[in-house]
C-alpha cells in the first residue's frame, strides 16, 4: 500500500458488514438436480449449438481449462465447458473455502444451501446434508464469520421440477416444509436468511427468453410463476419470523441493471422505465411488506432504445463500451449509486449481496472494486441506508448458461486438482475488509 497521504480515505460505518458470496449449485459440485439434467440434454446442447458457430466436441474429448481454451481459438467449443460437474468441489473443501473467507478478513459469508441435497425425494430428508451445513454454519460462527443463508439459489430437486417446478402451486407448500425442517436444525445459529435468489432473472431467462430449464417461451407461465414465487416467500417469511418470535431478519436478493435511455428521447425513457418495473421493482414491490431488509444484486449498465422488430417492441441495447469485463459488459460502476438512491424509497436497509465482474487476467477487478465502493459511499452519505457488501464471488465458478469461461472468483480454480490460486485484487479486498475503508487518488 502506498503512502496514505497521497489518497483520500472513505471510511465505512464500524458496523458495516464486508463479505463474499457463493451458490451451491456453481461451487459444490456431485448435485444431481433439474440443472444438472438439463444441462446435458438435447435441448440444452442445441441451444449451446444455436448461439454459437463453432462445432461441438463431446465431452468425452478432453479437459476443460487450457485444451479447451485453444480448441476454443480454432473455432470449436468442448460441451464439457458448460456441465458443471464437480464444479470447484467445495462441499468437501469447504474448511478450506471457510479459511479464504477469514483469510480476505470478511465478517460475512453469502452461500445458499441445495435442495435437492437436503430432501432429494418428497418428505425424505438426508440427515447428513443437514449435518454437514451445519457445521459450516458453525465453523463460520466460530471464525466470528456471519452467514447470510440463501434457501433457493434457481435449482429443484427433480422430483419439484417433476411437478411441475414453480409453475405448480403446490411447489410453495414444499419449499415451505423444506424451510422449516432447515429452521429447525439450522435456525438457532442463522440470523440472516435470503429466501430467493434474483426471482426476477430466474423467471425472465426460464419462462421469457427460454435460456434456462425449462426452456420455456410464455408470459402467462412466466406470470404464474411469478405469482407463486412472491407467495412461497411471504410464506416463508411469516414462518420464520413466528418461530424465531422475529429476530430472524428475512430478505430476498434482486438483481438489477441499471438502464438508461439511448438519446434521452421520450420514447427510449418510457421503454427504461417499463423494463425496470418489469425487470425489478415489481418484485420489490409485491414483497415489500415482508422484507425486514433488501439484498440488491448490480453488475452492468445498459443504455436502452426502442426499435421496431416485426409487429414487437424491442428493447435494444446500445452501449458506448469504453470498457468491458469478459462477458462483454460495459464496465459502470457508478450505475449502482442512484440505484441505491432508488431503493432509498422502501425505507429498508439495504445489502448488496452480490457485485463483481469477470475478469481473468485480474486487469481491472481492483478498480471495479473501489470505484463501486466509492459510489457505495456516497449512498451511504447521503442517507442510504447500506450495511453490507458482498464481492460476488469467492471462487471462479460455474457460471449458468455461460458455462466455466467467465472468471468472478477472488481465488482461481484448477478443475483438474481444485487448487485455489490467489489473484492480486485479493490483497486489496482483504486491506477494505480489514480497514473498513477504501484508499482513492
Amino acid at each position: 500500500m502506498k503512502n496514505a497521504e497521497n489518497y483520500k480515505i472513505l471510511k465505512f460505518p464500524g458496523s458495516f458488514l464486508w463479505g463474499v458470496s457463493t451458490s451451491a449449485y456453481q461451487v459444490e459440485g456431485g448435485i444431481k438436480n433439474d440443472w444438472s439434467e438439463w444441462e446435458k440434454s438435447a435441448a440444452r446442447v442445441n441451444s449451446i449449438l444455436a448461439s454459437s458457430s463453432r462445432e461441438p466436441v463431446s465431452p468425452s474429448q478432453g479437459g476443460r481449462s487450457g485444451e479447451a481454451r485453444s480448441k476454443q481459438k480454432e473455432k470449436i467449443f468442448n460441451l464439457n465447458d458448460f456441465i458443471c460437474g464437480r464444479a470447484c468441489d467445495s462441499y468437501n473443501r469447504w474448511e478450506e473455502d471457510v479459511e479464504l473467507v477469514k483469510n480476505l478478513n470478511c465478517g460475512a459469508y453469502r452461500f445458499s444451501i441445495e435442495w435437492a441435497r437436503i430432501e432429494p425425494e418428497i418428505g425424505k430428508f438426508d440427515e447428513k446434508a443437514v449435518e454437514h451445513y451445519k457445521m459450516l454454519i458453525r465453523k463460520l460462527k466460530d471464525c466470528k464469520i456471519e452467514p447470510f443463508v440463501t434457501l433457493w439459489h434457481w435449482t429443484l430437486p427433480l422430483w419439484i421440477s417433476d411437478l411441475g417446478g414453480w409453475e405448480n402451486k403446490k411447489t410453495i407448500e414444499h419449499f415451505s416444509d423444506y424451510v422449516e425442517k432447515l429452521a429447525g436444525s439450522l435456525g438457532e445459529d442463522i440470523n440472516f436468511w435470503i429466501t430467493l435468489n434474483e426471482p426476477q432473472t430466474y423467471t425472465g431467462l426460464s419462462y421469457v427468453a427460454g435460456t434456462f430449464p425449462p426452456q420455456v417461451k410464455s408470459l402467462f407461465r412466466a406470470n404464474k410463476v411469478f405469482r407463486n414465487l412472491m407467495q412461497a416467500h411471504a410464506a416463508v417469511y411469516k414462518m420464520l419470523k413466528q418461530k424465531f418470535d422475529g429476530k430472524a431478519q428475512v430478505g430476498i436478493s434482486h438483481y438489477a441493471n441499471y438502464h438508461t435511455a439511448y438519446g434521452n428521447t421520450l420514447l427510449n425513457k418510457a421503454l427504461v422505465k417499463i423494463m425496470d418495473y418489469f425487470r425489478w421493482q415489481r418484485f420489490i414491490n409485491y414483497t415489500e411488506q415482508y422484507q425486514d431488509f433488501i439484498g440488491f444484486q448490480y453488475y452492468h449498465h445498459n443504455r436502452i432504445r426502442f426499435k421496431l422488430g416485426g409487429r414487437l417492441i424491442i428493447a435494444d441495447i446500445d452501449n458506448e463500451n469504453k470498457s468491458v469485463n469478459d462477458m462483454g459488459w460495459e464496465i459502470y460502476p457508478e450505475g449502482i449509486y442512484p440505484l441505491l438512491k432508488y431503493i432509498k424509497k422502501y425505507n429498508k436497509p439495504i445489502y448488496i449481496t452480490e457485485n463483481g465482474t469477470a475478469d481473468a487476467d485480474d486487469n481491472h477487478r481492483a478498480k471495479f472494486i473501489l470505484d463501486t465502493l466509492k459510489n457505495i459511499h456516497q449512498a451511504i452519505s447521503e442517507g442510504v441506508d447500506v450495511r453490507g457488501y458482498f464481492y460476488w464471488s469467492l471462487l471462479d465458478n460455474f457460471e449458468w448458461a455461460h458455462g466455466w469461461e467467465p472468471k468472478f472468483g477472488l481465488y482461481a480454480v484448477d478443475l483438474k486438482t481444485f487448487e485455489r490460486r490467489q489473484r492480486p485484487s485479493v490483497s486489496l479486498y482483504a486491506d477494505i475488509c480489514q480497514n473498513k475503508r477504501i484508499m482513492i487518488v
